[in-house]
């Protein structure tokens, strides 16, 4: 049985991930290594059959890993990152949970609000200044 693990990735599963960003080498908050760790490291305990993260050794910002390969979800994010990617991301699953815009037309909205590409436009690619952004465009759509 050949073990799947992010130094022997699926490649069925890494050639699903569209848009897969760099796996990340230096930290862009502190510019610290970073290393492969798992949910263990970060939560205490693992939660999935792939509980890998990218994991920065300096100011311990990480993202998870798309299952079975060895793609970041995301970028790394600080406490503040995460916090405001969570926040963020509420009022934009009201507007596409709505019924009056598919998801898919969501992200375009989003995605044109923001002069960014839609294949950009992903809550874990975000910065914290670029979540604030998100959440007021989403919030005026919201109180119209």
């Amino acid at each position: 049985m050949d073990i799947k693990t992010p130094s022997n990735p699926s490649r069925k599963a890494t050639a699903r991930v569209k848009n897969p960003l760099p796996a990340p080498t230096q930290c862009h908050h502190c510019s610290g290594l970073v290393r492969i760790g798992t949910h263990e490291e970060v939560y205490g305990r693992d939660y999935s059959d792939w509980p890998y993260v990218y994991l920065c050794e300096g100011c311990g910002a990480y993202v998870g890993l798309h299952p079975f390969t060895a793609i970041p979800l995301g970028t790394l994010a600080d406490k503040r990152t995460r916090e405001a990617r969570k926040s963020c991301k509420l009022p934009f699953e009201r507007i596409w949970r709505s019924g009056r815009m598919s998801r898919t037309e969501a992200y375009k909205w989003l995605a044109d609000k923001m002069g960014i590409p839609t294949d950009e436009c992903h809550f874990g690619w975000f910065s914290a200044e670029q979540c604030q952004t998100a959440m007021t465009h989403c919030n005026e759509w919201l109180s119209r």
